[in-house]
């Protein structure tokens, strides 16, 4: 499901005045998040889409935080929904990751850099064996 032109244009300014960036880190209107990061993360998880959608359709002032704020309260699991879009369609940008040093999901062995008390620990649950508890019938 894609957005209109129209819903991408309020979804930019929501993000322009949620993630100004600043100090270092770039803001929204640097990445133009409304595009490919937004259509990412509602691939991944499209029941955002239409809470998020109700949201955007919402008429009303939306100058700063406040205003934002102010609709929020409308429709909290709509402004929900695009809060949670915007934050994972953000740190799903290559450059955001950059700026904050991290890189994304590696495969790495699990084993660099483990200390001997690690691996200590590690072996002493090895030799305990499968351990779990029942859980209780349901009713």
């Amino acid at each position: 499901m894609t957005l209109t032109p129209a819903e991408r244009a309020t979804l930019s300014e929501f993000a322009r005045i949620m993630l100004p960036g600043g100090s270092g880190m770039s803001g929204a209107d640097d990445l133009q998040l409304s595009d490919c990061p937004v259509d990412r993360v509602l691939s991944i998880e499209p029941a955002l889409t239409e809470p998020m959608r109700r949201f955007l359709a919402i008429q009303g002032r939306v100058e700063n935080l406040n205003d934002i704020e102010v609709l929020a309260r409308t429709d909290p699991a709509g402004f929900k929904a695009l809060a949670t879009v915007l934050a994972n369609a953000y740190f799903m940008c290559d450059k955001v990751r950059r700026e904050i040093g991290y890189p994304g999901q590696e495969a790495r062995d699990s084993s660099i850099g483990l200390t001997e008390i690690d691996l200590a620990l590690i072996d002493s649950m090895k030799s305990a064996g499968v351990s779990w508890r029942r859980s209780p019938p349901d009713h």
